[in-house]
C-alpha cells in the first residue's frame, strides 16, 4: 500500500466552538467548503469536536486521522498508565530495592491497594484534607502497574530521614508550631522520607499529581515505592498525632524536569498546588517555611514563584530552610549492657548548625516559639538544652520571594490559586493520532515515532 498523502492544517489551539472560531476562519480563507469536504471529509467534523474540547490540532490526513496533543494524565487514565509503551518495565534504583519496609515488615504489598495507601497518607484533620492530592496513588488501580511496583529505600531517603529527626525534636517542643505550614520541595522519595520522620508531629499532605510511566520524565514510580516503604510507619504514627498538629505539604522537585521532546521520554510533568493566603489564614497559619535539600537551591521553583509572592503580599511570612543545615555529630552515649556493666557507644545525631550548642537557635531563625525548656533524649537520658547567650557563627538563608519571569508567570484563570493554575503550551502533554474518536497511535515525545494503541478516548 502506498504512502498516504497528508493535508497539513495550520496548528492552533481551540477553546471555543468552531463556528466563527480560528479553525472556521482559517478554512474560510484558505479552503472552499466543497474542497474541504472532498479532501478531508470526516476529519473536519472530528476536528470540530476537538476544538470544543480545547485540544491542540496538528494535522489532518486524507485517511480521516488527526494528530492531537492531549493532557498526558488524562490520556493515561483513558488508555492505560503505560500508554504507547505497553509491556515496558519500570526501572528502580538497584541500591534502593528492599524486601521489608521501615518497620521490618514483609507485608508492605498490602498497601498496593490504592484505597489503603490513600488512607494511610491522608491528613487526619478535615481542615487539610482538601489539599491532599491522591492522583499518584490512584494509579495503582491499574493492575499491570501494581504488578511492577516495589518498595524502595535509597541512601538519600535514609539520610533525609535522619536529618529530619533533628527537625522533629525542635518542632515537637514549639508552642506555636501549628501557625506555620512547612512545604518540603525535595525529590519525591526524599519528601516522603521527611514526612515519615515527622508523621507523629505533623499532618502530612502529599500533593503528587501525576502517574508513573515507563518513559516518564518524572520518575514518580520511585515516589510510590517510597510511600510503600513507609506506609505502615506513617499509619501508626498518625494515630499518635497531637491535636492541632502543624501541617507538612510534600512536593516532588522533579515535577518540572527538563523535557527534550524525544521519543525516549513521556511528558508526565505537572504543577504544584498550594493553599491560598485566605485558606491559610482560615486555618490559623501565619507563616510558611520552604524546605529544600541544601545551599544549591536559593529560591523557590518556578511554578511556586507567583504563589509565594502572593502569599508575602497578603501578609504570610515565607522563609527558606535548608535541610543540610541539620548536620551530623557522633556523640558518646552511655548504654547499659547485660549484667549491669556500663559501656560507651557512639551515636550519630543531627543538630541544627551542627552542634547541640546551636540547635536551640532554630527557634530564633524561624517562626517558632520554644517552651520553657528544650530537651533531647540521648541514650535513654534526658538532656536539657541551655538557652544560648551568644549568637551562632552562621545565619539562615537571606531569602524573600521576589516576582520574576518564568514559564508559569501569569498562568492563572479566575484569579485562583493552585487548581486555578494553567499549564504553558506543550507542558505535560502527549501527541496521539486519532480516527473517529479512537486513539490509533501514540508517541512518547512530540517528535517521536508512533506506536499503536488499541484503546478508546472518551468512549
Amino acid at each position: 500500500m502506498g504512502k498516504k498523502k497528508q493535508t497539513l492544517i495550520k496548528r492552533s489551539t481551540y477553546g471555543t466552538a468552531p463556528s466563527g472560531g480560528p479553525m472556521a476562519g482559517w478554512f474560510k480563507d484558505h479552503i472552499s467548503r466543497r474542497s474541504a469536504s472532498r479532501r478531508i471529509g470526516k476529519g473536519v467534523a472530528w476536528a470540530s469536536v476537538l476544538s470544543m474540547a480545547g485540544l491542540t490540532l496538528y494535522k489532518v490526513t486524507s485517511s480521516s486521522e488527526s494528530e492531537v496533543s492531549l493532557e498526558s494524565l488524562e490520556l493515561q487514565k483513558k488508555e492505560g498508565w503505560d500508554v504507547g509503551s505497553p509491556g515496558r518495565q519500570l526501572i528502580f534504583p538497584a541500591a534502593g530495592l528492599i524486601a521489608t519496609d521501615s518497620q521490618r515488615r514483609t507485608d508492605w504489598s498490602a498497601y498496593l491497594d490504592p484505597d489503603r495507601l490513600i488512607a494511610a497518607y491522608q491528613p487526619p484533620g478535615s481542615e487539610w484534607q482538601p489539599f491532599y492530592v491522591p492522583t499518584l496513588v490512584q494509579s495503582l488501580s491499574q493492575a499491570s502497574l501494581r504488578s511492577q511496583m516495589k518498595a524502595i529505600r535509597t541512601p538519600e531517603m535514609a539520610e533525609t530521614y535522619e536529618r529530619a529527626q533533628g527537625l522533629r525534636e525542635l518542632l515537637r517542643q514549639a508552642q506555636n508550631a501549628a501557625q506555620t505550614l512547612m512545604v518540603a520541595d525535595l525529590g519525591g522519595p526524599a519528601s516522603v522520607a521527611l514526612g515519615a520522620a515527622l508523621a507523629d508531629t505533623a499532618q502530612l499532605i502529599p500533593t503528587f499529581d501525576n502517574w508513573p510511566h515507563p518513559l516518564g520524565v518524572v520518575r514518580s514510580h520511585e515516589t510510590v515505592g517510597a510511600m510503600l516503604f513507609y506506609a505502615h510507619e506513617v499509619e501508626e504514627k498518625k494515630a499518635k498525632l497531637p491535636a492541632h498538629a502543624p501541617a507538612l505539604l510534600l512536593l516532588d522537585n522533579q515535577r518540572l524536569s527538563a523535557y527534550k521532546d524525544e521519543e525516549t521520554q513521556f511528558d508526565n510533568r505537572y504543577l504544584a498546588k498550594l493553599p491560598s493566603s485566605d485558606q491559610l489564614k482560615q486555618r490559623g497559619v501565619a507563616n510558611l517555611i520552604y524546605v529544600v535539600k541544601d545551599e544549591s537551591q536559593a529560591q523557590e521553583l518556578d511554578d511556586l514563584n507567583d504563589d509565594f509572592v502572593e502569599l508575602k503580599k497578603n501578609g504570610i511570612g515565607v522563609r527558606l530552610l535548608r535541610l543540610s543545615d541539620f548536620k551530623p555529630v557522633d556523640e558518646p552515649v552511655q548504654a547499659r549492657a547485660t549484667g549491669g556493666t556500663q559501656t560507651v557507644v557512639q551515636e550519630r545525631h543531627y543538630y541544627y548548625g551542627g552542634s547541640p550548642f546551636y540547635h536551640w537557635w532554630f527557634y530564633n531563625h524561624y517562626y517558632y516559639r520554644p517552651g520553657p525548656s528544650v530537651v533531647i533524649v540521648r541514650g535513654g537520658n534526658t538532656v536539657t538544652l541551655p538557652r544560648p547567650s551568644s549568637p551562632p557563627p552562621f545565619q539562615p538563608p537571606a531569602y524573600s520571594p521576589v516576582s520574576r519571569p518564568t514559564l508559569f508567570s501569569g498562568t492563572r484563570i479566575g484569579g485562583g490559586r493552585g487548581i486555578g493554575k494553567t499549564k504553558p503550551s506543550g507542558f505535560g502533554r502527549t501527541s496521539v493520532r486519532m480516527s473517529g474518536g479512537r486513539v490509533t497511535g501514540t508517541r512518547s515525545g512530540r517528535s517521536g515515532s508512533y506506536g499503536r494503541s488499541g484503546g478508546w478516548f472518551g468512549g
